[in-house]
């Protein structure tokens, strides 16, 4: 049908539909422009927002004191702040694009560490490594790093620490430790000084006996010969030999000459033992009280042992005897000669106290081992003190524990041992102990290699 076909009636209806959806049209294009509008105001907020967010942490990332390193997924610096140029020596502008690994150096199992957080598979995690950040200079610069995802574009975050001064400050904390363990050391021979005193005084006396004796064998030796020179210069008329005999025969008796030529070898022989006891003890002490060195090196246990025992003999002496069953063939041990004194000097002044608490006038017995199992070198000291109570046992190593009477005891002496034994050498120490019965201290070391 022809819009002239169609009746006014008709036309009017069509009319209304047509502007009706004009209308609805109209309406639907202004809302759609409205929701355009507010979607393109958000995405400007969004985008403000974002903005803001990407220059706070940009900034956080340029005033991080630890130095931060974006790298992609094959350790192509992306980003760093400028504690890391400084780090590296890098100008502004230079590095993005370099390989991380280019700026770093170490050992094979550092660089392996870092190389391993490369690729679709990454092996990130919560473990840290040491190693060096290198400079174009051939400067190299001691770094503690860790690296972590941020979950944007497959990016790794690296802190990369400068550990100089934590170093430097490690080192002097043990310089410090050996300097107390020194000292303490000094004051046990202090404590032991009056004994190592005695110790060298007894043979002292004896050699000064016998010197004395053999100024009196060179006295007699030197008259019998005069007597021998006047009797054979003598003038007048010419004696018999008989009688020039009988003569220095009477000398001889008068002097006393063939006992003292008889005791001579004697008195040699025991001032010769005298003086090797003498240069063993003072040997023992310079040698106990030496610091030692700085650096770790082969040590022969059984010669520390020796030596402690000669330095400490008059605090045991009265109290314990002591056995000591010493492997001959027993390898070094890689260690400090002085701390090892001082374990071995703590030890044994720990089993006399525990002796002496059990049975103050002496009878008691303190056994010393060393032998090899497997690759540990052993060390056992064993007493009959009074042993250890079971809720004791776990205690004994903690600093300033002691189960001995107030101002008998500081608690330090196990706590050093334990440090000495453990952290020192990497080692371990093991106390077996039956109250009442005695104590037994186990010590194993890692042989030398050497």
């Amino acid at each position: 049908m022809t819009l002239e076909q169609l009746s006014y009636e008709a036309l009017e209806r069509r009319l209304a539909r047509e502007k009706k959806a004009r209308l609805a049209a109209e309406g639907l294009l202004e809302k759609k422009s409205l929701e355009l509008f507010q979607a393109n105001q958000d995405v400007a907020e969004q985008a403000e927002l974002i903005g803001r967010e990407r220059a706070v942490l940009g900034a956080v990332f340029d005033a991080r004191p630890a130095a931060l390193v974006l790298t992609n997924s094959g350790l192509e610096v992306e980003r760093l702040n400028p504690v890391a140029r400084r780090l590296f020596a890098l100008p502004d502008g230079a590095a993005p694009g370099q390989s991380l690994p280019d700026l770093l150096s170490g050992s094979a199992g550092f660089l392996d560490w870092v190389r391993a957080r490369a690729g679709a598979q990454p092996e990130i995690d919560d473990s840290t490594a040491e190693g060096f950040a290198r400079q174009a200079s051939g400067e190299e610069i001691p770094v503690r790093i860790s690296c972590s995802l941020i979950g944007y574009n497959d990016l790794r975050l690296w802190i990369i620490l400068d550990i100089r001064r934590h170093l430097a400050a490690e080192e002097e904390k043990k310089v410090l430790e050996r300097s107390l363990v020194q000292a303490q050391k000094m004051e046990a021979l202090g404590t032991l000084a009056s004994g190592v005193a005695h110790e060298i005084n007894t043979p002292i006396q004896y050699i000064g006996d016998n010197v004395s004796f053999l100024q009196e064998v060179c006295g007699a030796v030197g008259a019998f010969l005069g007597a021998v020179d006047g009797a054979l210069a003598a003038e007048g008329e010419p004696v018999s030999r008989e009688q020039l005999a009988a003569t220095l025969a009477g000398k001889r008796a008068e002097l006393d000459i063939d006992y003292l030529l008889e005791e001579t070898p004697s008195a040699i022989a025991q001032s010769l033992h005298g003086l090797k006891q003498v240069a063993s003890i003072v040997s023992a002490i310079r040698e106990f009280s030496h610091p030692g060195d700085t650096e770790m090196t082969p040590v022969d246990l059984n010669a520390v042992i020796d030596t402690t025992l000669s330095v400490t003999r008059n605090s045991w002496k009265n109290i314990a005897e002591v056995e000591h069953e010493l492997d001959p063939d027993l390898p070094g041990v890689l260690g400090h000669a002085g701390d090892l004194h001082q374990l071995v000097l703590n030890l044994i002044g720990n089993a006399t106290d525990a002796i002496a608490e059990r049975a103050p006038s002496g009878g008691g017995k303190i056994r010393i081992s060393t032998g090899l199992e497997r690759n540990n070198v052993v060390i056992r000291v064993q007493d009959n003190g009074t042993g250890i109570k079971d809720a004791d046992r776990t205690r004994v190593f903690d600093p300033f524990f002691t189960t001995k009477a107030p101002g008998k005891g500081t608690g330090q002496g196990l706590a050093i041992v334990f440090k000495i034994v453990n952290v020192g050498h990497g080692g371990q120490i093991s106390v077996d102990s039956t109250w009442g019965e005695g104590t037994t201290f186990t010590i194993r070391l890692p042989r030398s290699e050497g």
